[in-house]
């Protein structure tokens, strides 16, 4: 859903948010069944609780017309998804589903409603493995060569706290799996570029150095050589990882980068700069004694 722009979709921009938010699923349209339930068949409580805020839900959220409103005062098209998630399913699914077994007479009429709801739920969804079950590579259960790529950065990096930029699926992945190596570009900047948010202007005048990496990098522009160089000595970026496909490793080679590494499918730069400001963590465990001194003495 990070990709979808509403200047691109307009109007259909929020059905194809619902069709990726839904993935196969069915169970937004067991929702508007069950508040549609609800309006004939429900309490005053019921709609005073589930009927009408879901209705406002549907005018505002689910309404093509909201984003495309929104959009012309600021924008949404990264954040929007997210309102997706206001809309009750599981509780107002679960609730309905109580109500109707709790209906029933019988012991046995209750057990029969409620495995005959247990596979309309069950077949309205996705199934986890309905792939095959893939053993996971490792205890961190991301790709071996996220694990690759850091053990090369570190083992040439001389010091605790690296910094890099890399290809899109490696940024995302890296983040996660180790806090040590710095990535000089944040999700957010990097979606915006993914976006095509970074123009020829704010490559060219733009002062912002993740930008212009961002440029190289994402965007496959061969910007001025001092303007990338200068770029990377203002954001401290000490490695590029690219795809071994990727067009701008010769750029990067005639930038003055050198090849330090490759994986399976990514190949590792660095760039070695005469003001590389190593980034070092503030030491606390003075305070740390302290505290425990304090405390312990309190007790």
């Amino acid at each position: 859903m990070q990709t979808l722009t509403v200047a691109e979709s307009g109007f259909l921009y929020i059905f194809k948010c619902i069709e990726y938010y839904s993935s196969g699923c069915f169970y937004l349209l067991l929702y508007a069944a069950a508040l549609a339930f609800i309006f004939f068949k429900g309490t005053e409580k019921e709609k005073a609780v589930f009927l009408w805020p879901g209705i406002v839900t549907l005018l505002t959220v689910f309404n093509p017309l909201t984003p495309v409103v929104i959009n012309s005062i600021f924008d949404i098209n990264k954040e929007y998804y997210r309102f997706l998630w206001i809309a009750p399913v599981t509780l107002v699914l679960a609730y309905i589903s109580a109500r109707f077994v709790a209906q029933m007479n019988t012991t046995g009429e209750r057990i029969i409603a409620a495995a005959g709801i247990c596979l309309i739920l069950a077949g309205s969804g996705v199934y986890l493995y309905s792939s095959g079950y893939t053993k996971a590579a490792n205890i961190y259960k991301m790709p071996e060569e996220v694990i690759q790529v850091a053990d090369i950065i570190h083992k040439d990096s001389d010091h605790e706290y690296p910094r890099a930029v890399c290809d899109y699926n490696m940024n995302m992945e890296l983040r996660q799996y180790d806090a040590s190596i710095m990535l000089t570009v944040d999700r957010e900047a990097y979606m915006n570029a993914v976006a095509g948010g970074i123009t020829d202007d704010m490559l060219k005048y733009d002062e912002n150095p993740v930008n212009r990496i961002l440029g190289v990098v994402v965007m496959g522009r061969q910007i001025p050589k001092e303007d990338f160089i200068k770029a990377m000595d203002d954001s401290n970026t000490e490695y590029i990882v690219l795809d071994h496909y990727s067009s701008m490793q010769y750029y990067l080679k005639k930038a003055g980068l050198k090849k330090i590494g490759e994986t399976g499918t990514r190949v590792i730069y660095r760039y070695t700069s005469k003001n590389t400001e190593v980034f070092t963590l503030p030491d606390y465990s003075e305070v740390w004694k302290q505290q425990k001194f304090l405390s312990l003495w309190q007790h």
